[in-house]
């Protein structure tokens, strides 16, 4: 097992942030677990996927939808093989030109420097509203739609 760095974490928000999709195919292991906690009706793209290939086109189809502005980790923690950030999100949509702002929390776990298990929370409340433009109406219950 490699050691795990702050600088190995940074370079890959870093190829993220800009777009660098071949830098994060290589990044993740070939069988890697991805899973993220975005309502699907909003964000389509996200939610779990399993290997390197269905996880590269998901973050293609989030470049696709949004240009981001900053990617940046606030927050590292490492121990052994595993690595948490808190992360701040400002990006573009780029068909309503909305400009977001939100946080996330990634836990991620690497095995022979290559993420095998990725699991993000995002603030999808906020999120959802700025990707909306509205204010979403929680008044209805655990049964209102976005």
């Amino acid at each position: 097992m490699s050691t795990l760095s702050k600088t190995r974490i940074y370079e890959i928000y870093e190829a993220f942030s800009a777009g660098k999709l071949d830098v994060l195919a290589d990044a993740f292991d070939e069988h890697a677990d991805f899973v993220t906690n975005a309502p699907p009706n909003v964000f389509p793209y996200l939610g779990r996927r399993v290997g390197r290939a269905a996880i590269v086109k998901t973050l293609s189809a989030v470049h696709d939808e949004f240009e981001f502005l900053s990617f940046l980790p606030i927050w590292i923690v490492l121990e052994d093989d595993t690595a948490g950030a808190i992360l701040s999100i400002h990006a573009t949509q780029r068909t309503t030109k909305r400009i977001l702002r939100f946080f996330a929390a990634h836990f991620l776990r690497f095995r022979d420097d290559r993420i095998v298990e990725y699991r993000s929370i995002m603030d999808s409340f906020e999120g959802v509203q700025q990707v909306l433009g509205r204010e979403v109406d929680v008044s209805a219950g655990p049964k209102a739609t976005w």
